[in-house]
């Protein structure tokens, strides 16, 4: 076992990068961390139920990634044994994330060259490039980024995997919401590809297993379960394993032609939690060969004991970790897509509306004692979800309706466990964006993803007056018009506000009192 090294991880907010910290922390290694954002790591400092301990082992590091930061980058790496890299810019510009993703390649590489990192350790995708299924631009870009860090760097692993199911992956999030909520399949034009999916846990082994081990030194490692399926298969299988749902695929020639990917993605983004430009790329690949080709993992390591498990066992898992809440990673909202607000760069805490120019809020308080501020910010993490939002919830469900009716996500109700909260995670319809938790100061602020003429957020926060007798429970929504339309929007729903915010602040209160009071049985 390979305890003790120095590893860095690029891209450990992510659903792989936060499964891999958490499993590398815990195997005794030493972690940096590179991240631009790293409030989404501050999960880490607060209440990580997921690390077995708290020795000083983790260096967060906020770096952004271009080529004027070389010096910086190769700095930080001084004394890393190996890096393993999982970032991938599928949020870019339709075009510019196979440029975007090479340059970063090269820059990493040259800087782990000159810092004497022994290994580099990428994890792409399986694609097999024939005539008749040509590889698609996401998959083709997670191999040309690979070939740019053997470009630059001596010893490089490149893992590529096929569709990863796992409790929270984006990818299964898809398969999830296809498969629940589909009538029947449409059947797609051309040429259906295939795709060989393997469960979250076996990529993380396979992960783990290369470390430092010179059987995958510059090899290229292919990684899937036997199972191989048409993505049409895979949803149907999902249904049946899931609900003993027959999910038909049905012909439609009126309309077949005008099912592009862009147009799969649109739907697919009304029905899923996720962004639209997070999934086109990935329904890209529909007609591509996602399986492994001619680098299969025994071709590498003859003797590896590292057996996938078949997709049917791996839904069982991922569904019971969602029902349980009990995932230790999940797809989080990108960078671009979570701030809280591009142009107002100052948080925004306990301010005036006139300290932050255009915003309009709505505002609720309670006075609680300092005994209630942990039982008070607990009921506040268990907002959303079946547990709804402590006010009338047919608002909440008709506001998601018509979100829904105008292309929005609605209400998709998603949440994780209240005690692994972190910065990206989402709740129903909303994104944490900042999320603290102290004795004296507990804060969760929540940026609304739903369609309005502006930006929504809405805050919570407890925390301990001067005087140290009592602490102050405030419920915050702040509103950031675009336009006229964004003030008739905010306005015309004026009383509606006033009542489901007081209702908010009473019943969160109310809620906490009555728990901690209750008896235990």
């Amino acid at each position: 076992m390979n305890t003790g090294k120095h590893i860095a991880i690029f891209g450990p907010t992510g659903y792989i990068g936060t499964k891999m910290l958490i499993n590398l922390y815990n195997e005794g290694h030493r972690l940096s961390l590179f991240s631009r954002n790293i409030r989404k790591l501050s999960f880490l400092q607060d209440e990580c139920m997921l690390l077995i301990s708290k020795e000083p082992r983790i260096c967060v590091i906020e770096q952004f990634l271009e080529a004027r930061y070389l010096k910086q980058v190769t700095d930080a790496l001084m004394g890393v044994d190996v890096i393993y890299y999982f970032i991938h810019s599928l949020n870019m510009n339709k075009g510019n994330f196979t440029n975007k993703d090479n340059q970063l390649a090269e820059l990493i590489a040259k800087a782990a060259n000159a810092a004497g990192v022994q290994q580099i350790i990428y994890l792409g995708g399986l694609g097999v490039d024939t005539p008749e299924a040509p590889i698609s631009p996401h998959l083709k870009s997670r191999q040309e980024t690979a070939e740019h860090f053997r470009m630059y760097h001596p010893c490089v692993t490149e893992f590529r995997a096929g569709v990863i199911i796992g409790a929270g992956s984006a990818s299964f999030e898809i398969v999830r919401n296809l498969g629940t909520k589909l009538p029947f399949l449409p059947q797609l034009p051309g040429y259906q590809g295939l795709c060989q999916p393997i469960y979250v846990n076996d990529v993380a082994c396979y992960l783990a297993h290369a470390l430092c081990n010179p059987l995958y030194y510059n090899q290229i490692a292919e990684i899937g379960s036997e199972d191989i399926f048409r993505y049409s298969e895979m949803l149907e299988a999902f249904a049946w394993i899931s609900q003993h749902k027959k999910l038909k695929t049905l012909p439609l020639p009126l309309i077949n032609k005008l099912l592009t990917p862009s147009v799969i993605a649109w739907f697919a983004a009304r029905m899923t939690p996720l962004p639209y430009v997070l999934i086109e790329p990935l329904v890209e690949g529909m007609h591509s060969l996602a399986i492994v080709g001619d680098h299969p993992v025994e071709r590498v390591d003859p003797g590896v004991s590292i057996v996938p498990i078949p997709f049917k066992e791996a839904v069982f898992l991922a569904l019971e970790r969602l029902e349980t809440g009990t995932m230790d990673s999940v797809w989080s909202i990108p960078y671009e897509l979570s701030v809280f607000n591009a142009e107002h760069k100052k948080q925004f805490l306990h301010f005036t509306s006139k300290e932050i120019e255009g915003m309009l809020y709505e505002e609720c308080s309670r006075a609680i004692g300092v005994d209630e501020m942990s039982s008070v910010f607990e009921c506040v993490k268990q907002i959303g979800g079946k547990t709804g939002y402590y006010s009338p919830r047919w608002l909440w469900e008709a506001r998601g309706f018509i979100d829904k009716l105008f292309g929005g996500p609605g209400l998709s109700p998603s949440r994780r466990r209240p005690d692994l909260l972190r910065v990206g995670d989402r709740l129903d319809f909303w994104v944490v964006t900042f999320y603290k938790n102290t004795p004296d100061e507990k804060i969760l602020r929540l940026k609304a993803k739903m369609l309005s003429p502006g930006n929504a957020w809405l805050q919570f926060v407890v925390k301990r007056s001067p005087t140290d007798h009592e602490s102050l429970f405030n419920l915050r929504a702040y509103f950031e018009p675009s336009g006229i339309w964004g003030y008739v929007y905010w306005y015309s729903l004026y009383f509606i506000h006033k009542f489901i915010f007081k209702e908010m602040a009473e019943n969160i209160v109310k809620e906490a009192r009555r728990q901690k009071h209750q008896p235990l049985s």
